[in-house]
Formats: C-alpha cells, structure tokens, sequence
C-alpha cells in the first residue's frame, strides 16, 4: 500500500507536468495546459485523480489488482522514457 501511495504522488506530480508539455505542443488537450492560482496543473490532477478513483473502484481496492497494473505502468514508463533518451541521443 504503501509504494502504491508513492507511485499515486509521483504520478501526480510528473503526469501534470508532462500533460502541460503535451498540451503545448498541440498533442493534447489545451485545457491541461492552464494552471490555477497556486501554479497547480489543476486540470491535469483532476483528470488523474478521477482514473485513480475508476481504478480503484474497478478494482474493488484489491492490492493483488492493483499491483500488476502498477508494474506494467511503470516498466512502459520507463521504456518510453529510454527510448525517448536514446533516440535524443
């Protein structure tokens, strides 16, 4: 519970940013692009929060659930995020 916990942060604080960076460059919505008053991505965190909560209510918060989706959000990030430096490279 706990590393889903700090996933869902770390999730939270990149995601947004990268919507933002998305957003810019006309690959998604412009509304994620937008920031509320404290320079929060709010669109962004909303929308994240609200797949967290289907997933969660999909799931029927069961650990065993969650976890593989976890790791096979994390292997594709971390694919793309190499492929993407590599190909940088």
């Amino acid at each position: 519970m706990i590393l889903l916990a700090l996933s869902a942060n770390t999730s939270f604080g990149g995601l947004t940013v990268l919507l933002e960076l998305l957003a810019r460059d006309n690959y998604a919505p412009h509304v994620f692009a937008l920031k509320a008053d404290r320079q929060v991505h709010r669109h962004g965190a909303l929308a994240l929060a609200i797949d967290s909560a289907a997933l969660l209510v999909f799931s029927g918060g069961d650990t065993n659930t969650l976890g593989p989706l976890f790791a096979i959000g994390v292997f594709v990030g971390f694919t793309i995020a190499q492929v993407g430096m590599v190909r940088h490279w």
